[in-house]
């Protein structure tokens, strides 16, 4: 294998299949060969589970041996499809904690007492295994077919049209806010879904990237769910995108799962293709018997809320860490995400640096910074990441976010105004929908101001209580028991005037930002 100093791509060679040890005597009779394998291929949503900051599931990749008679150990080998990367990888730890653009030459073993291994698989992902079987002389059987897995791609992966529940979506033709499209760019040849069949159900249109895959109907005499599967015959590069062609029926489907070519999983040639900006090592290439991962010792983000627009006209804000290492601090990996509309949109990157401190700006309305930084020394040993650490950018009065127009200037500011029955309609409320699990928002009190109740869509956040003795500015920040994505809408419970000033929308965070990188 050979590589570019400083280059992005790996050139890999032929990886030849992982020659035994000691070679066989000829008095040592041949490895048993593998009966069968079996792996759950299209995973349910039911095999899914939130595991606090992302979906996965355990599904059991099992296998008999034509006869347990001479099996001293097993070799298995797995084909990784995340996202637009793909790679070989040993199976027994396949997210490590530690993100690689290469793959790992050896081939992890398990004991002649173990049929079946259930790492994690998430959500969006494909993963392909093949076994077989090695007796005490080091001679290896031959490799069993591969078996192939599929996890549905959830809320972590695709945007807008999600409906409460996770992996199922509705999609109408009524704007870009019901067209769901992929978090970000997938390598895949197709996709397969469950969709919801039935009278009042339209059709939709399928496409990655530019290309278009085919129509999908949902119209049925009776109520139902079919699988259909739309593919080319090799790989392409881009979003996952779902178009409905009616304004007035809606298509739903309740899963969908990316499809990869499997030509690459037949053979042990692979051409991995990095995350990141930045080439990390291969695994194997760690040198050193330093064995002590780095420590993060602080991380901020701040401002969190920005109010004040820098010289440039936008909202800045800036990153700080640091580290410690009991040799030293080689360089930094930081992740971002950046929510909005969506439980996170378009934007997303991972790249490494030697600086402990970045500038970043949240200047679209309403949108979200989010990002977290982990450590590694020259030994290839990796800190555990930060917490994610966000920063928002607000909503602001008369800004073209909100449907309303009345305004009014109290104490040097201007404040969208909430009031029953004013000429402009009772109800404050955006004008595109958002995603949100909490809202912060800046109101005006004072002994002439009423009461307000607070929406995202039906979801109810809070009441706001604007009447106090005296005037002046004040914050509240008021979290729903759920992630809701519609308008942002103040309801007045009095004729008295609430006076609403900038507002910041944060999604779920734990949703936001997926654990990308590091289970790639």
């Amino acid at each position: 294998m050979t590589r570019a100093v400083g280059a992005v791509a790996v050139v890999l060679a032929a990886i030849g299949p992982v020659s035994a040890s000691p070679s066989a005597s000829a008095a040592e009779p041949a490895a048993p060969k593998i009966a069968s394998a079996s792996y759950p291929t299209f995973l349910a949503p039911s095999a899914m589970r939130w595991r606090g900051s992302h979906w996965s599931a355990t599904p059991a990749f099992s296998w008999k041996p034509s006869t347990t008679t001479g099996v001293a150990k097993y070799q298995v080998q797995s084909w990784h499809g995340a996202r637009w990367g793909s790679y070989v990888r040993a199976s027994n730890t396949p997210y490590s904690g530690t993100m690689y653009s290469g793959y790992r030459s050896t081939i992890d073993t398990y004991a002649a007492s173990r049929t079946s291994i259930a790492p994690a698989v998430y959500s969006g992902d494909q993963v392909c295994r093949r076994v077989r079987a090695v007796n005490a002389a080091g001679a290896a059987g031959p490799w069993s077919g591969w078996k192939c897995t599929y996890a549905p791609l959830g809320t972590e992966e695709l945007e807008r049209g999600f409906d409460v529940t996770p992996f199922k979506y509705v999609v109408r033709n009524n704007g870009a806010c019901c067209n769901p499209v992929n978090s970000g760019t997938y390598l895949a040849k197709g996709i397969r879904m469950r969709v919801r069949t039935g009278p009042v159900y339209g059709k939709a249109r399928i496409y990655i990237g530019t290309t278009y895959l085919g129509e999908v109907s949902g119209y049925a005499k009776e109520y139902g769910y079919k699988y259909v599967t739309r593919q080319k015959t090799s790989n392409l590069k881009g979003r996952i995108r779902v178009r409905s062609l009616s304004s007035t029926r809606s298509f739903r489907f309740v899963s969908l799962w990316a499809l990869r070519a499997t030509a690459p999983v037949g053979t042990s040639r692979v051409t991995p293709r990095p995350w990141g900006s930045t080439e990390q090592p291969d695994e194997h290439t760690r040198t050193g018997t330093d064995s002590v991962a780095p420590r993060m010792t602080s991380f901020t983000v701040s401002p969190t809320f920005p109010t004040v627009r820098n010289r440039n006209g936008v909202y800045g804000v800036k990153a700080t860490w640091k580290a410690s290492d009991n040799v030293k601090v080689a360089g930094y990996e930081i992740a971002g995400k950046w929510g909005g509309h969506t439980s996170y949109e378009d934007g997303g990157g991972f790249y490494q640096t030697t600086s402990t401190a970045m500038s970043a700006n949240v200047d679209f309305a309403g949108t979200s910074n989010c990002q977290r930084v982990r450590a590694f020394d020259a030994a290839g040993n990796h800190s555990a990441w930060t917490a994610w650490k966000c920063a928002y950018s607000p909503l602001e009065p008369l800004s073209g976010n909100w449907t309303i127009g009345a305004a009014s200037e109290a104490g040097g500011k201007i404040w969208s105004s909430v009031r029953d029955q004013d000429e402009f309609g009772s109800h404050l409320r955006t004008t595109e929908r958002w995603t949100a699990k909490r809202l912060r928002i800046q109101y005006r009190v004072g002994p002439s101001y009423g009461r307000a109740k607070v929406y995202v869509g039906g979801t109810y956040f809070g009441t706001i209580n604007a009447h106090s003795a005296t005037y002046g500015n004040r914050w509240i920040t008021l979290t729903a028991d759920r992630e809701a994505h519609e308008r942002v809408r103040f309801v007045p419970l009095t004729t008295k005037t609430v006076f609403i000033g900038n507002v910041f929308v944060m999604p779920d965070v734990a949703k936001s930002v997926p654990p990308a990188p590091t289970r790639y």
